[in-house]
């Protein structure tokens, strides 16, 4: 089943149940989705293209409960923190750190990369590899670490 048909079933079922705060962040969602399709002149999304977009909405989330915090505005970031966890429901199971660092090796290898001027190479071949699994930061810290 495709990610756009799971999100349309998981708001169907929190509107039979009533959840406000899961319909609410589906909406949200979808909304996201149909801006990124109409920007890519309204061909529908691919799963990795879906996964992007909800990737990019926990970022700005997290970085809203950094703003929230330090803000001591706690009620705010909890808030956020629970539509962050009704989002990674839809994101394949992330890679461990050693699946991660592998990755890396690999890449390095079939770059050719020798230092950190090849770090942008490695990192968008990493990054495209990892099909969401992986956090973009975490790469970059494991690439400048096997090119130092």
């Amino acid at each position: 089943m495709s990610l756009l048909l799971q999100i349309d079933q998981q708001l169907k079922e929190a509107m039979k149940k009533k959840d406000v705060e899961r319909i609410s962040v589906l909406r949200l969602l979808k909304a996201a989705i149909s801006y990124a399709s109409i920007q890519k002149a309204h061909k529908e999304l691919s799963d990795q293209e879906v996964i992007g977009v909800i990737t990019k909405e926990i970022k700005k989330r997290e970085e809203s409960i950094q703003e929230y915090e330090k803000a001591q505005r706690l009620e705010l970031a909890e808030k956020e923190k629970v539509e962050i966890a009704v989002l990674k429901e839809f994101l394949p199971q992330p890679m461990t750190e050693a699946e991660m660092e592998e990755l890396v090796k690999k890449v390095i290898e079939e770059t050719h990369a020798k230092d950190k001027k090849d770090l942008g190479v490695v990192m968008k071949t990493a990054i495209a590899r990892a099909e969401g699994k992986a956090d973009g930061k975490k790469l970059q810290e494991i690439a400048k670490k096997f090119l130092s």
